[in-house]
C-alpha cells in the first residue's frame, strides 16, 4: 500500500514543480508581474492557468486516496487486492496528468477521472467492509 501512496506523492511533487517552473519563467521573462499570482488576476497565459488547475486537482479527490492508504497501513488491514486497487487509482491519475499537461481532450481526461473515482470507491468500500466485520 505504501508504494502507490509514494507514487502519488511523487506525481504531486512533479505537478507542483511544473507549476513553480512555469510561474518563475513567466515572472523572469516579464510576461506577468509576481503580484498577479496572488489572485491570478490580469493577463495570465492559458497554459499557466491550466497548470494551476491541475495543481489544484491534485489536492481534491487524491486526498481521499491518501487517507485511505494511511488508514489501511495504520490498521494493517489490506490485501494484495487492495494494493492493486490503489495502483489502479494511482495509474489513472498518472494518465490523467499525461492528458492534462498539454490540455488535450476533456472527454479523455474525464474518463481517467471517472476510472480513478471507480478505483477509489471500490477501495473505500473494501476498507469499510473489512473494518465492519
Amino acid at each position: 500500500m505504501i508504494y502507490p501512496l509514494l507514487f502519488m506523492i511523487i506525481l504531486t511533487m512533479f505537478v507542483t514543480l511544473r507549476l513553480l517552473i512555469i510561474a518563475v519563467n513567466l515572472v523572469r521573462t516579464k510576461q506577468v508581474h509576481i503580484k498577479q499570482f496572488r489572485m491570478f488576476d490580469g493577463e495570465i497565459p492559458q497554459y499557466a492557468l491550466n497548470a494551476r488547475g491541475h495543481f489544484k486537482n491534485m489536492f481534491e479527490i487524491p486526498i481521499l486516496f491518501y487517507v485511505l492508504c494511511i488508514l489501511s497501513i495504520v490498521t494493517n488491514n489490506y490485501s494484495q487486492i487492495d494494493i492493486n486497487i490503489a495502483w489502479g487509482f494511482a495509474i489513472s491519475r498518472l494518465l490523467h496528468t499525461i492528458v492534462r499537461i498539454p490540455n488535450k481532450d476533456v472527454i479523455v481526461r474525464f474518463a481517467f477521472f471517472v476510472i480513478g473515482l471507480f478505483f477509489l470507491g471500490i477501495g473505500w468500500t473494501r476498507f469499510i467492509m473489512n473494518n465492519l466485520s
